[in-house]
């Protein structure tokens, strides 16, 4: 309504809101509380050809020493608690049931001596006081398969009147006790618990689509589960409920530590006459996991690597090395 004399309306006019002044929540200035910090290495398949040009890796070296990079610097500034190997540590082709190739033929030793080397860096740059624990998976049970398939007579020997592991066997050949490394072994039901909720398990499931994390939601919603086996990069998250209230899970695949080319032995990689790796790009991510804990929750941190290159909390982290 207007007033005759004064045409102006009786309500007021809109006006521009009033400046608001927010200011910022301060973080907090100590990084290292309560919490502990867990970096999860995937799948390096350490192994080898031996071509005429040299020994050619199937494991990632830009990829591992990334890898140890980034371990390196949450043991200086964060609360680093433990390194955990998520299985297929080494590939052990020679041991494996598959097709075998003529580069395969006297490279163990070489793949032991790496894989031992791989865990004195992972100590080196974890620290004396952080647990590193190495899950046992289908390759590296390979080993004891082989045993027991061609010389079952020698298995479970042992040096003479010693309480020592089987001479034959991962832990020993890796000289796993010299380095204070927690062998999980019976793959598949091998697991390390890093807390209450979240378990660390090689893996069985392998779906091609890119579901293999959803599937571990659905088939245990109660629990949470980082895992290896797949090469791939998946997080997934599922809430159920009881009639307590929400039951939220999650599934987390870090990808791989192992060169992506073609270079490892798969179903759709193959050789050329020369003995060397055709160039094939499977479906597979290099990466790692960090994960973070108080008590039992958790959150998690998905790494990824690309061409000798991670980004990780802002930072870029490179790597000098070549494959």
């Amino acid at each position: 309504m207007l007033n005759d004399l004064n045409p102006q309306p009786f309500w007021a006019t809109v006006q521009k809101a009033k400046p608001v002044i927010i200011k910022a929540p301060k973080a907090p200035k100590d990084r290292k509380g309560k919490h502990e910090v867990h970096v999860v290495l995937p799948d390096p398949q350490v192994g080898y050809r031996d071509l005429p040009t040299g020994l050619d890796p199937f494991h990632d070296e830009r990829a591992i020493d990334l890898a140890l990079q980034i371990t390196s610097w949450l043991e200086a500034n964060d609360n680093l608690y433990s390194v955990i190997n998520l299985g297929d540590f080494l590939d052990l082709p020679s041991q494996g049931r598959f097709a075998q190739e003529a580069a395969f033929a006297s490279t163990t030793q070489n793949a032991i001596d790496r894989g031992h080397r791989f865990l004195v860096e992972q100590r080196a740059a974890a620290g004396p006081d952080a647990k590193i624990i190495l899950i046992e998976g289908n390759h590296d049970r390979r080993m004891e398969n082989f045993i027991v398939a061609n010389a079952l007579s020698a298995y479970g020997i042992r040096r003479a009147n010693t309480g020592e592991l089987p001479v034959m066997s991962l832990p020993y050949l890796l000289r796993l006790d010299e380095i204070g490394v927690e062998y999980i072994d019976a793959y598949p039901a091998g697991a390390y618990w890093i807390n209450d909720r979240l378990r660390a398990i090689h893996g069985t499931k392998v779906r091609s689509n890119g579901s293999t994390a959803a599937a571990y939601t659905n088939d245990t919603p109660h629990i949470s589960t980082v895992f290896g086996h797949v090469h791939r990069q998946e997080l997934q998250s599922r809430t159920v409920f009881n009639r307590d209230g929400a039951i939220k899970s999650i599934a987390i695949s870090p990808g791989c530590l192992c060169r992506v080319d073609g270079a490892v032995p798969s179903v759709n990689g193959s050789t050329k006459i020369s003995g060397s790796p055709a160039v094939y790009y499977e479906n597979w991510q290099q990466g790692i996991a960090v994960i973070t804990t108080e008590g039992d929750s958790f959150s998690t941190e998905l790494v990824q690597i690309d061409e000798g290159v991670a980004w990780f909390r802002g930072m870029k982290f490179t790597s000098q090395l070549t494959v």
